[in-house]
């Protein structure tokens, strides 16, 4: 029963490939007539971009025809389809089918079958983050994939390379090779990859900020016939059409929430959902965004994802901010203070990693141009040997000359990277010390607001002496003034703050001066971030003249000579 239905799913395949598009050209290199129709069926549903969920049986038919009386060769293709089926779903898995797949190849006898391997293999990677090693094998595989004449494969690799080039900032490349693709695909006559990869344009020229010529992209492009078929393609299109429209196409949003519904599918739903309460809260009724964005926070909350969830909690903060739920909306308000900090090392570790792609695929690049120089001086120099011995002087010549200047470059590009890390050395140090201010600066407010607080508390009991106050009334408010002072919990949170900036301050500072007591490393931390002794005496409630005591008995615990500054010695721990 099993295997009719997979025959009836080649069949309906087979149906839809003839109708869409008679120009597919299998290239896989024929390993008997069973073998090769299994790959001529999943060739073009790969050629129609065929949404790969549907394709889990096919797959799974040709994975049960790999056993060892089958040979090595069709096992190795097998493994290879099953992990194309698998590689937006379950990378992982894919990337150990394409791996095996590897290694049962027999890269002498059958190329093509390695080039496809490793494209599949390149998908991968750029999945999992790994651009620079992508990208190697996407430039080395268009070249023997070109040799095969196989122009749909050359275009997806190309799609690949525009995909790892807007990851890593560089537009205009990413506009290259995708619009190389675009010409690569009509040639190749797969309309439906014509039409997805617009989707591709829009987006990049949206963020090249060219937002009219992205919109003309996507209109009417949800409503193709060529990706009726493939509704996650479909809502993508619909939810990049909100985002581009700035938010105010409705249609789009509310089509985009109907079919993430239909298909279950969580990243999507998180979107969507966030896509419906924007618009709820620009039709001003926040109990209906609340609606959903607390299903959207609980979906971000099982996917990990950060950015999303930091979204959600600024929508719903202002919907709570207009529902007078003050509690609700400083939970929020907490919250994305924590998430700032988690988004901001993310960040950092991803613009750092982006930076090193980059640099090393700059470096793939320049290899390859000096490879080509290498190749073209070569020949020329087999050449002129041939003609004229006399030349072999002149040619000596010049390349001495070619390897001082390599050498002059190389020493150049070592000087630049030297120069390139002082600068993210020195952005660092800044971005540190930006915090380090803020953290001064919102502790002294903190400070502030207490003492305010403590006048107003001073207040209310003058004025329940005078009698223009009730006693319980007063006692009230004290009461709820007195609740929202703390001392302790200000240090807490000033504490909690230090540490993320500088992590070990307090345990180089015992080390390195065991007598410092608790109250007198507090003191130090306050003089850490910059501030004076008056806006410490504030903060610890004690008398300027009180702080410049524990300062002189913290540098004679210390051992400073009368020359040395104590921030100086503090800013090295």
């Amino acid at each position: 029963m099993k295997r009719i239905v997979v025959y009836i799913l080649f069949l309906v395949a087979s149906v839809l490939t003839v109708s869409a598009s008679d120009g597919v050209a299998v290239q896989w290199t024929p390993l008997g007539s069973d073998a090769g129709a299994y790959d001529s069926m999943m060739e073009r549903a790969a050629f129609l971009d065929m949404p790969r969920r549907d394709l889990g049986a096919m797959a799974r038919s040709g994975q049960e025809t790999s056993d060892a009386r089958v040979s090595r060769q069709i096992r190795a293709r097998n493994s290879y389809w099953s992990g194309w089926v698998l590689a937006h779903s379950d990378p992982d898995s894919a990337l150990r089918l394409v791996d095996e797949a590897i290694r049962m190849c027999d890269s002498v006898r059958y190329p093509y079958d390695q080039a496809r391997f490793a494209l599949l293999r390149a998908d991968l990677l750029r999945f999992t983050g790994n651009y620079a090693d992508a990208y190697f094998i996407y430039r080395d595989k268009i070249g023997e994939l070109r040799q095969h004449g196989d122009d749909f494969w050359v275009a997806k690799a190309l799609v690949g390379i525009g995909a790892i080039m807007q990851e890593l900032g560089e537009y205009h490349e990413a506009m290259r090779n995708y619009s190389e693709a675009q010409e690569t695909f009509a040639r190749a006559g797969s309309s439906v990859c014509v039409t997805k990869n617009r989707l591709n344009l829009a987006n990049i020229h949206y963020l090249m900020g060219d937002t009219e010529k992205s919109l003309g992209l996507l209109k009417d492009l949800d409503r193709s016939r060529q990706v009726a078929n493939d509704s996650i393609y479909v809502a993508n299109v619909l939810v990049s059409r909100f985002q581009i429209s700035d938010y105010s196409d409705r249609e789009a949003a509310s089509r985009a929430f109907a079919i993430s519904r239909s298909l279950g599918n969580d990243k999507l739903s998180v979107i969507t959902l966030l896509s419906m309460g924007a618009l709820a809260r620009s039709d001003g009724d926040s109990r209906k965004a609340l609606g959903y964005l607390r299903p959207a926070l609980g979906l971000t909350a099982a996917l990990g994802d950060i950015s999303n969830r930091k979204h959600a909690l600024s929508q719903m903060r202002i919907c709570y901010d207009d529902l007078g739920l003050k509690d609700s909306a400083d939970m929020c308000s907490r919250e994305i203070l924590l998430l700032n900090d988690s988004l901001y090392h993310r960040e950092n570790v991803e613009n750092l990693k982006r930076v090193e792609h980059l640099a090393t695929i700059h470096e793939y690049e320049r290899r390859i141009e000096q490879e080509s120089e290498r190749h073209r001086l070569r020949q020329t120099l087999v050449l002129a040997v041939s003609a004229f011995l006399l030349v072999v002087l002149v040619l000596s010549v010049f390349l001495l000359i070619s390897s001082k200047r390599k050498a002059e470059c190389d020493r150049n590009l070592k000087e630049e990277k030297n120069r390139h890390l002082t600068l993210l050395n020195r952005q660092y140090s800044m971005e540190i010390e930006a915090k380090t201010k803020e953290l001064a600066s919102n502790t002294v407010l903190l400070a502030q607001k207490n003492a305010r607080l403590k006048e107003l508390g001073e207040q209310i009991r003058n004025m329940e002496r005078k009698g223009d106050i009730a006693g319980d009334e007063g006692q009230m408010l004290s009461d709820k003034i007195s609740s929202e002072l703390s001392a302790d919990d200000d240090w807490r949170f000033f504490k909690l703050r230090f540490e993320r900036v500088h992590p070990c301050f307090f345990t180089s500072l015992k080390e390195a001066c065991p007598s410092l007591s608790r109250t007198e490393l507090r003191l130090c931390a306050y003089i850490r971030v910059g501030m004076s002794a008056k806006e410490i005496a504030m903060i610890m409630s004690v008398r300027p003249e009180t702080v410049n005591t524990s300062r002189y008995r913290i540098r004679k615990k210390m051992s400073l000579s009368a020359e040395d500054s104590l921030e100086s010695i503090l800013e090295h721990y």
